[in-house]
């Protein structure tokens, strides 16, 4: 069953001429979980929302699931006081998603753009991409070519970091 927070985001690909794949599923809350309930032939991806309470700004990670974050990494590159994950509320609050949940299709949310997207600088090698549409029980499967068609749609800051396997 797709809810309302899923609908305007296949609506939006669906405008943007983004073709996909949407994959049914248990509830999937982690990277790990997602290799246990199937394969999408596709890159997965990590996608964390952190906050910088100095310069009250928000930024949302995506990066390959195979890299290890580390915040202070994260902080040098977009010059952050001290970065630390988002609050439950500011999620909710701007992306309308809730942990377990996050994914870079909730800036279609986003209305103030008070979000920066964080690429991993890795990702667009990846042929195709795979994220949750705002609810755990489906993934979409796209290229990356029309994930970052997506990201410059919505209007928000982005830029591309670096992030290491360890």
């Amino acid at each position: 069953m797709i809810n309302e927070c899923e609908e305007l985001i296949l609506k939006t690909l669906d405008d943007l001429g983004i073709t996909f794949t949407r994959v049914t599923h248990p509830p999937i809350y982690t990277v790990s979980e997602a290799k246990i309930y199937g394969k999408f032939q596709a890159d997965g991806c990590k996608n964390l929302f952190f906050y910088d309470k100095t310069s009250d700004k928000y930024y949302l990670l995506v990066c390959l699931e195979d890299k290890k974050v580390h915040s202070n990494t994260v902080r040098k590159q977009v010059r952050a006081s001290r970065l630390v994950f988002g609050s439950e509320d500011d999620l909710l609050r701007l992306l309308r998603v809730t942990p377990g949940s996050v994914s870079p299709f909730g800036i279609v949310y986003d209305e103030s753009k008070s979000v920066t997207v964080l690429i991993d600088e890795d990702l667009p090698k990846s042929g195709m991409v795979c994220f949750h549409p705002n609810i755990n029980t489906a993934t979409l499967v796209l290229s990356y070519e029309d994930f970052e068609k997506f990201i410059k749609w919505s209007g928000n800051e982005y830029r591309f970091v670096k992030i290491t396997k360890e």
